[in-house]
């Protein structure tokens, strides 16, 4: 929107009233406060394991002009071994990732290769904060702002200004996807990729309404969902139920969507050749990401070095997906960002709207949101937006805010103008249901923001993992791998070729055997507070029995190294022995140098 539209009406061109200039001038500098917080005091670093894992792809790639990783999943390296004509396997030391989709990291690097300066990427030792994670999180919130721009002009062109302003409003209000764009997670670009997309759709349904042939803007918005599944793969499931949807809606019958088949699968399989060629798998080692919601967890079956396929499709599948799909619909109002609006779009699907394309476009969103959550079923998701875990990767419910907010605020209206609340007050009877949906969606980010600042003054000079990981990784040469539970900070932070703690001793031994004709010899163990955070039972009896005694160790003398009285000193002393009566692999002693308060590095003692 240029200036001068600004302050002029897009349909007519006549000036604006002064009130609704003053609105829009408040609109923007709303719009830049949140990013000056969100890139500032409320901004510490990347807060997705997954978003940190592409940001280090993004950096590899700006380097060396190749996709590679430096955290290494066991069952990754398991698949690229069986797929390898080299009898010792693939390196380690330069990767080649087949996990992730490429947009993403591709687009970053060419951001991040305009900040490389003097130290190769490094970190600047008077901040606490990493530059390149505000390069990072800059670019998200760009995409994020883009998607408002162009969901105003969407919405507006649907039903009117004031429906696509509020609808805009409500976007930037909207506390979860800011935290999104915090995570380093693609899923800011896929919702400008998904708005742009059924735009096109959108302009499709219009022509057919007129008579006119859609399959130029059909075309289009196949482009759009190309782009968006080579963000993320998981967008291969609305765009399933889109190509499904079109061939029964647009005439003629199929035509429409097989044309875009045709054109998204043009898109996405050099990619999938690129990945059966590395790792033998169309979706690489994504493929058993699916498997995190239909049998065992993701972190599970990726930590498995030797994998048998047996195993990972455990009793009560059919049960968990239910459990899952009935999950999503009961927390419907956390994934669409808690504005009060969005989950009113499945009360607009019982009202017959006037105009034939907004009548039929709102089937066209409830043909992609189905398949959506069939397959978040599939893969797993989850609610959790804060904490140590991020917001969840595969959470693409929000995707759909922008439309399923535009059709429950038409909804709103109608029932507000039925109900006749405050007819003789023009500000309650005309605009009151969006006040109430304004004042009431706004409520999670005021009770984000004003913590947010004070966290941020408080916490502004204190040490971050990131620090702590950025310090270790200098310590180790750069042929040299560090096994870790937390692989995508040693990746990202340290540096360094991190491979995620296997679940089993017996799979590290296999991997330290295949690697020794590689010439990147094992530093050590590196445990972090991640490991802190399992549960006890988890520890002593599942997925970390292997490493009990060092996770519990590491517990055991980080409460002892508290000011507490009732965790005495001696405790420090306890956890070194349990450490030390770890047996089965060489790294049982712990480097004082390289060990810091919640960090354990351990070493061969015999080295």
């Amino acid at each position: 929107m240029s200036l001068r539209n600004f302050f002029s009406d897009s349909k007519t061109g006549e000036e604006l009233s002064g009130a609704l200039i003053l609105r829009r001038l408040l609109f923007l500098l709303l719009l830049f406060g949140l990013m000056l917080f969100y890139l500032g005091p409320g901004f510490k670093q990347l807060t997705s394991p997954k978003g940190i894992e592409q940001a280090q792809i993004a950096r590899e790639l700006a380097r060396s002009g190749s996709f590679q990783t430096k955290m290494i999943r066991p069952l990754s390296l398991y698949q690229s071994d069986k797929n390898s004509e080299e009898a010792e396997g693939m390196k380690m030391v330069g990767f080649k990732d087949t996990y992730h989709a490429p947009l993403n990291p591709i687009l970053n690097s060419v951001i991040i290769r305009f900040f490389k300066g003097k130290n190769d990427y490094g970190w600047n030792n008077n901040s606490t904060v990493y530059y390149l994670d505000r390069i990072i999180t800059a670019a998200s919130i760009f995409f994020l702002l883009a998607s408002i721009g162009v969901t105003f002009l969407f919405i507006s062109r649907i039903f009117d200004a004031k429906i696509g302003g509020v609808t805009a409003l409500l976007m930037l209000l909207c506390e979860l996807l800011w935290r999104y764009s915090q995570s380093g997670l693609p899923q800011m670009l896929m919702l400008f990729l998904f708005t742009l997309g059924c735009y096109f759709v959108y302009r499709a349904v219009e022509a057919q309404c007129l008579e006119k042939k859609p399959i130029a803007l059909l075309i289009l918005g196949a482009v759009c969902f190309g782009l968006l599944a080579l963000t993320h793969w998981m967008a291969i499931w609305p765009f399933m139920g889109l190509a499904i949807f079109s061939c029964f809606y647009f005439k003629p019958r199929g035509a429409a969507g097989l044309s875009m088949l045709i054109v998204f699968l043009i898109i996405i399989l050099p990619w999938c050749f690129r990945n059966l060629n590395t790792s033998g798998d169309f979706l690489g080692s994504a493929y058993y990401a699916m498997f995190g919601g239909m049998g065992s967890a993701e972190e599970e079956i990726f930590r498995s070095y030797n994998l048998n396929k047996d195993n990972i499709f455990k009793k009560g599948f059919a049960t968990k997906v239910l459990t899952s799909s009935l999950y999503q619909l009961n927390g419907i109002y956390s994934f669409l960002g808690s504005i009060v609006a969005a989950p009113l779009f499945f009360i607009a699907l019982l009202h017959p709207f006037k105009r034939p394309q907004i009548a039929a476009f709102k089937w066209f969103i409830l043909a992609m949101w189905i398949p959506a959550v069939i397959g978040m079923s599939l893969f797993g998701v989850s609610n959790q937006s804060l904490g140590m875990s991020g917001p969840d990767a595969n959470q693409i419910h929000i995707l759909f805010i922008p439309l399923m907010t535009a059709y429950g605020l038409a909804m709103l209206a109608i029932l507000w103008s039925r109900i006749g609340l405050g007819t003789n007050i023009p500000i309650i009877s005309e605009n009151g249901h969006l006040w109430i949906a304004i004042i009431l969606s706004t409520i999670p980010m005021i009770l984000s923001l004003l913590p947010g600042v004070t966290r941020g003054i408080q916490t502004k000079e204190k040490v971050t993992r990131g620090v702590v990981l950025s310090y270790i990784g200098k310590q180790i040469e750069k042929t040299d791998i560090i096994i870790t539970d937390s692989p995508w900070e040693v990746a990202w932070y340290g540096d360094r070729t991190a491979l995620w703690l296997p679940t089993k001793k017996a799979d590290l031994r296999e991997i330290m055997k295949r690697s020794k004709e590689h010439k990147n010899p094992f530093a050590g163990i590196l445990v972090t507070p991640v490991s802190m955070t399992k549960s006890l039972y988890g520890v002593t009896y599942r997925d970390e029995k292997d490493w009990a005694p060092l996770i519990l160790g590491q517990t055991v003398t980080n409460a002892g190294s508290g000011s507490d009285p009732i965790q005495p000193k001696s405790w420090q002393m306890d956890g070194l022995n349990l450490i030390n009566s770890f047996e089965g692999i060489p790294f049982n002693k712990v480097d004082p140098k390289l060990t810091t308060s919640g960090y354990f590095f351990l070493v061969d003692p015999d080295q």
